[in-house]
């Protein structure tokens, strides 16, 4: 039997709870702090692996003079140059004219691909699951079908001879005239309308997708109290929705943009190989002036430009990505 006296009970409350041996931690192996970095170091050496080093020949090819027949008859020829190089293209008018064309290229096509791309969402949202199964279905055809293959397409499509676009034209207005319409002959109406449709075409997949999977994590709750408040369909949308998806919007907005400024195989394929200078983008311009002619210093600087423009959406897409990491913790 034993006895417990106050002078226990005082000393076993002021020493309060047993202590909680802190879990140690295991390095790399499973478990530890450090086995996430072990994870991503193979994906992170073959990256750099297969980065760094074309990288470095491009700069390094860029400062000097090579072209095709210094490259294969008389490589001694070549020599560093510095940035005459980049003088040459920077003072080159067609190239800034071409550069605008691009950001107004890529700006239609990133503003319409991400509203037809809610709306068709949104559209998925109220329609029966057969029917959202089949468009889902048919979209992962499209977004299978490669980029040459899809300008290729549109190229028929819009043909002024049997078109099939001119014809459709006809039957719904009547006139004539649509039966044998150009639609190239103008380069804004070739490279603005039918360029953009076929680049569009290919991007809605992806961007559907997307977004309909974002619409989903919307919290039902905060839709129906919204409505209970008094807001509209609209209001609704703006104030609860686009908050819930806007990292997804974000993200895809900055992919877009990256994806679409560089575009090249719709263009090469609707103009046959061969676009002309008004159909010329960054893209398209940087392998008619320097991949033909084989002027591979020129095709190096162009390309350097065009990387250095794109680092604005680059830093505005990792900034998202932090954004959403540090949301999620």
């Amino acid at each position: 039997m034993s006895v417990t006296t106050d002078e226990t009970v005082t000393r076993s409350e002021n020493q309060g709870p047993a202590p909680v041996k802190k879990l140690q931690r295991r390095g790399v192996f499973a478990g530890g702090q450090y086995i996430p970095y072990t994870l991503l170091l193979p994906a992170v050496i073959v990256l750099l692996g297969v980065l760094v080093y074309p990288i470095y020949s491009l700069i390094d090819l860029a400062f000097q003079n090579v072209n095709k027949f210094a490259y294969l008859k008389h490589p001694e020829k070549a020599k560093y140059i510095g940035f005459d190089g980049f003088d040459k293209i920077l003072h080159d008018d067609t190239f800034w004219e071409v550069v605008l064309r691009s950001i107004y290229f890529t700006a239609e096509l990133v503003i319409l691909s991400m509203v037809l791309s809610m709306l068709i969402a949104l559209l998925l949202n109220r329609v029966s699951n057969w029917v959202r199964v089949t468009v889902f279905t048919v979209m992962m055809f499209v977004w299978a079908i490669p980029a040459l293959v899809n300008g290729q397409v549109f190229r028929w499509l819009f043909a002024s001879n049997g078109g099939v676009v001119d014809y459709v034209a006809y039957l719904i207005t009547g006139d004539e005239t649509w039966k044998n319409y150009d639609w190239f002959a103008d380069p804004t109406v070739g490279l603005y309308v039918v360029g953009a449709a076929v680049v569009i075409w290919g991007a809605l997949p992806f961007l559907v997708l997307g977004l309909y999977a974002a619409l989903t994590q919307v919290p039902k709750e905060l839709m129906e109290a919204a409505k209970l408040d008094g807001a509209n369909g609209l209001q609704a949308f703006r104030h609860v929705t686009i908050p819930v998806i806007r990292p997804f919007l974000m993200i895809s907005a900055a992919l877009s943009f990256i994806w679409d400024f560089q575009v090249f195989a719709q263009i090469y394929a609707l103009r046959n190989s061969s676009p002309e200078s008004g159909y010329q983008t960054i893209g398209t311009y940087l392998y008619m002036e320097g991949i033909v002619p084989s002027r591979y210093s020129d095709a190096s600087v162009i390309s350097i430009i065009m990387i250095i423009m794109m680092l604005a959406a680059l830093v505005f897409y990792i900034r998202q990505m932090l954004k959403i990491g540090a949301n999620e913790r």
